[in-house]
C-alpha cells in the first residue's frame, strides 16, 4: 500500500495544528551539481531557520527564513519548489507568532508560486488553499475564507465524486466561516451535509 503524501493531508494537519504546521518541512532539494556560493549561503540560512524553528523560536526562525528566502532569489538557478516551501515556512512562522496578515500574504505567494508550478487543480495548491482559508478565518475575514472555502468547494465537486471525506471538512470550515457572519441557517445546512457525509463513510467501513 503506498504511504499517503503529506501534503494531501494539509487540511487535516491544519485543523489539527491550528494552521501552525507548514508544508514542506524537509531540507531543500539537493542540487546534482556543486552548489553555487549563493545556493551555500541560501542552504545556511535554511538551516538556521529549522534549528531556530525546531527550538520554538519562531521570530528567529522568521528572520532567517526572510533571509533564505532573499538568498533564494538572488540565485538565477534556484528551484522554484524550494522558494516555495521557504514561503510557506515563513507563513507558518508568521502564524505561530500571531502575525496574521503577514502569514495571509505570505500564504498567498505561496500558492501563487505553486499554482503557476503544478496547476491550480494541484492537491498541493488546494491544501494551501485551506490553510489559508483558516489563516483568514483567525484574522476575523470571514468574508473572504467563505469566499476561499466556496471555491475549494466547488472544486472539490467538480475534481472528485460527491460525499469524500475532504467535501466533509470543507463544509464543516465553511459553516465556521457562516456562522462568523451570522449566517446561522445556511451554517447548519453545511454542518448537516458534513454529518451525512461521515455518517455514511462510517457505514461504509
Amino acid at each position: 500500500m503506498t504511504a499517503p503524501r503529506p501534503l494531501a493531508l494539509l487540511a487535516l494537519l491544519a485543523a489539527a495544528c491550528g494552521v501552525a504546521c507548514t508544508v514542506g518541512s524537509e531540507a531543500p532539494s539537493a542540487a546534482s551539481q556543486p552548489p553555487s556560493p549563493k545556493a551555500r549561503e541560501a542552504a545556511q540560512w535554511a538551516t538556521s531557520a529549522r534549528a531556530a524553528s525546531s527550538a520554538g523560536n519562531f521570530a528567529e526562525a522568521a528572520k532567517a527564513y526572510e533571509d533564505y528566502l532573499a538568498a533564494l532569489a538572488k540565485d538565477a538557478d534556484r528551484d522554484p519548489a524550494d522558494y516555495a516551501n521557504g514561503l510557506t515556512q515563513l507563513a507558518g512562522c508568521y502564524y505561530r507568532l500571531k502575525f496574521f496578515a503577514r502569514a495571509a500574504t505570505t500564504y498567498r505567494e505561496a500558492v501563487a508560486c505553486e499554482s503557476g508550478r503544478l496547476g491550480p487543480d494541484h492537491e498541493d495548491v488546494l491544501g494551501l488553499w485551506s490553510i489559508l482559508a483558516s489563516v483568514e478565518l483567525r484574522q476575523g475575514n470571514a468574508p473572504e475564507a467563505e469566499r476561499i472555502l466556496r471555491k475549494l468547494l466547488a472544486t472539490e465537486y467538480r475534481l472528485h465524486a460527491r460525499g469524500r471525506r475532504e467535501a466533509a471538512t470543507l463544509l464543516t470550515n465553511l459553516a465556521e466561516a457562516l456562522e462568523a457572519q451570522g449566517q446561522d441557517r445556511e451554517a447548519t445546512q453545511c454542518r448537516q451535509e458534513a454529518k451525512d457525509i461521515r455518517h455514511k463513510l462510517c457505514d461504509e467501513c
